[in-house]
């Protein structure tokens, strides 16, 4: 289902305003957080704004859907978090399902990543810089300093300051578009201000990242990478470029201050990672003009093992199931033994109906790796398809305890529940989806029909109470204003 994000499109125009430019500085050391006790924009008010965000990002229809992929990018950010500067530790990632090369972070711990951004870079460390760049943004709150240095407070800036990332989310080329547009109109009376914002995040950063036992390297590395693609784009950079932009100067600056700190080794010859970027590659194959031949080619030239799973997932894609499972018996034994790898395998078994070898693979890996969001989620999905709908309800309810923000997981037990003839219960996991993906609307219908059930329980009725009173919060989140 598609989504829109009314509140924002007509400010479209404006998107200037969150621009940020490259900054350069020596120092290593931390700044100290910048009192906003007084600014226009409290952290409370921060962090209403921010479930409001994502909530509408969430409501594009975006979000990759890939349990794998989002469960490694959760881990990876919370590798960072604790040697972040954050005071609220609560981050809200949104994995985004597009192949623009961006990232962003928004007020109230909204961190996005997109697939395009994955593939671009070349290891994990890379990777984690620049989430460690926008965890920086984040614990530093650069969206109130930026409000609060130019004294803007109506809905309309507010609303121009997030139109480019919630329309890149949506539309990658017409919020690149918007964002274009906008930088010779905003550049000259906001580089200063805006310098010293990517200063501090990249210093921050880098200075978290060799904290987390990163390679700090890994960030100057990134921008170069960054900064030669915008060559071979030319008037058309990557995303990330247009509120981030590289120089030459950005890099040696970078590298001058990795010198000085600890080089980690995590993250070197990531499993996780390689298998990470042959899933999206794998997924966004004919987007990027890729058929299962590219994949053969890659295979032939060096049977790497990420270019042999590479090759796997390409002719499962291609309905070539058999000569798929013999790919991934050729895979090292380190490989074979991977959790991500047995779960694209076991992927694969429930996609083509052989739910049973599926439903052994994952019930082993639950034993090993228990409440494991992503083998819950397959796990689900196979039950489902096996008629079992009572087990994907068991499932998906632990799973939704143990992570009410999952918006897919709570998709899914509506549908869990449907299928089992719990209509209460249905209607009830409709709710909280759609108040996850900012749709107060369609959950107090829900609501109302839930109050019509005639199986409906004392208890369930005092559920749907709280559901209720928690309703009217999320209307309060969508309505946040300065």
């Amino acid at each position: 289902m598609s989504l829109a994000i009314t509140p924002f499109k007509k400010y479209l125009i404006s998107a200037a305003l969150a621009l940020t430019l490259a900054p350069h500085s020596n120092a290593n050391t931390l700044p100290i957080l910048g009192d906003y006790s007084s600014s226009i924009i409290s952290l409370n008010t921060e962090h209403k704004l921010g479930q409001s965000i994502i909530r509408q990002i969430r409501g594009t229809n975006q979000n990759l859907r890939d349990p794998i992929v989002e469960s490694y990018i959760q881990g990876l950010a919370w590798d960072l978090i604790p040697t972040s500067q954050l005071h609220d530790k609560r981050i809200f990632l949104a994995v985004i399902g597009n192949l623009s090369v961006n990232a962003f972070a928004a007020p109230g711990g909204v961190l996005g990543i997109h697939a395009g951004l994955i593939l671009t870079t070349q290891t994990e460390a890379e990777l984690a810089s620049v989430i460690s760049h926008e965890l920086a943004h984040i614990s530093q709150r650069h969206f109130a300093a930026q409000l609060d240095h130019q004294r803007l407070s109506t809905p309309l800036a507010i609303a121009s300051i997030l139109a480019g990332i919630l329309v890149t989310v949506a539309n990658p080329d017409a919020g690149s578009a918007v964002l274009s547009g906008a930088i010779a109109n905003r550049a000259s009376s906001n580089l200063a201000f805006s310098r010293k914002n990517e200063q501090e995040a990249d210093r921050i950063g880098m200075l978290n990242l060799s904290k987390a036992g990163f390679d700090p390297g890994a960030m100057p590395a990134m921008f170069a990478r960054l900064l030669e693609l915008q060559r071979l784009q030319g008037s058309a950079p990557p995303e990330f470029l247009l509120t981030h932009p590289s120089s030459s100067g950005r890099i040696a600056d970078s590298k001058n201050r990795a010198s000085n700190l600890t080089k980690g080794k995590k993250g070197k010859d990531s499993i996780d990672f390689l298998v990470v970027q042959a899933r999206l590659s794998a997924q966004f194959s004919l987007q990027q003009k890729r058929n299962i031949k590219h994949f053969r080619d890659l295979y032939s030239n060096a049977a790497t093992a990420q270019n042999t799973f590479s090759y796997a997932l390409a002719l499962a894609k291609n309905n070539r199931y058999q000569d798929a499972i013999t790919h991934f018996g050729k895979l090292p034994a380190k490989w074979r033994q991977h959790l991500f790898v047995k779960l694209s395998l076991a992927q694969i078994h429930s996609q083509y109906k052989h739910l049973n070898k599926a439903k052994k693979i994952l019930e082993a890996l639950n034993l090993v790796h228990p409440d494991n969001a992503a083998i819950s989620m397959l796990s689900a999905q196979n039950y489902i398809a096996a008629g079992k709908p009572n087990r994907a309800v068991s499932i998906l309810e632990k799973l939704t305890e143990i992570s009410p923000e999952d918006a897919q997981a709570w998709y899914l037990l509506a549908e869990a529940h449907g299928l089992a003839g719990n209509k209460v219960k249905l209607h009830m996991a409709r709710i909280e989806y759609f108040q996850l993906v900012g749709q107060v609307e369609r959950a107090k219908r829900q609501l109302s029909f839930a109050r019509r059930e005639r199986s409906l329980t004392q208890a369930q009725s005092y559920t749907l109470d709280d559901l209720e009173q928690y309703l009217f919060q999320v209307e309060d989140y969508m309505k946040t204003k300065f």
